[in-house]
């Protein structure tokens, strides 16, 4: 039954037909945006459907020996506030997700790590696109050097457990919904 229920989910009759793409802005790597017209299944024409596409990303999930995960408090200029984050970073041309998430740990945290897992990808607005993003699980790290490259955000690093990341989602510490996603995944990976 409920097989059943998420099979009609991908119903071809739902899709919406992209009939032009136009580009209005472009800000690469970092930033695209478009207008889209679009006929819906109805037949009804949309002809200024915003499409913004940003860089794809890794987000890092780092836990220490203790099963305390790394995180960042940060000031993000998107969202005006200090909130936890993780690290994370565009994924460079040609470059995997597992190869991107190697190269975002060292330069952000100085850290190396003998185990990458990928925990989950998502499309991070169904509505208007913006990216994929890619979540890597990180573990048994070892200190090889300091970062590499300072974020502009300037984080202190925190190392948080379980019922801590649990306390902070309560109280609404991870106010970007992409990183309160992540502490929830790794909460659920138990």
């Amino acid at each position: 039954m409920v097989e059943e229920k998420y099979s009609k989910m991908n119903d071809i009759k739902k899709n919406w037909e992209l009939l032009s793409r136009t580009n209005v802005y472009d800000g690469s790597p970092y930033i695209k945006i478009s207008v889209d017209k679009v006929k819906l299944p109805n037949g009804k024409v949309i002809n200024d459907y915003h499409r913004i596409e940003i860089k794809d990303a890794v987000m890092l999930l780092v836990e220490n020996e203790k099963k305390e995960l790394l995180v960042y408090k940060e000031y993000r200029h998107g969202i005006n506030k200090v909130s936890l984050t993780f690290p994370a970073g565009g994924i460079e041309k040609n470059e995997s997700h597992i190869d991107a998430a190697k190269r975002e740990l060292l330069e952000e945290t100085g850290y190396v790590a003998a185990s990458y897992n990928i925990i989950n990808k998502y499309i991070v607005s169904g509505s208007y696109m913006f990216s994929n993003l890619c979540y890597v699980s990180v573990s048994q790290i070892k200190k090889v050097s300091e970062p590499k490259e300072l974020d502009i955000e300037d984080p202190d690093i925190i190392w948080m457990n379980k019922d801590e990341i649990k306390l902070a989602i309560k109280n609404k510490e991870f106010i970007g919904l992409t990183y309160a996603t992540a502490a929830l995944h790794w909460i659920l990976d138990e």
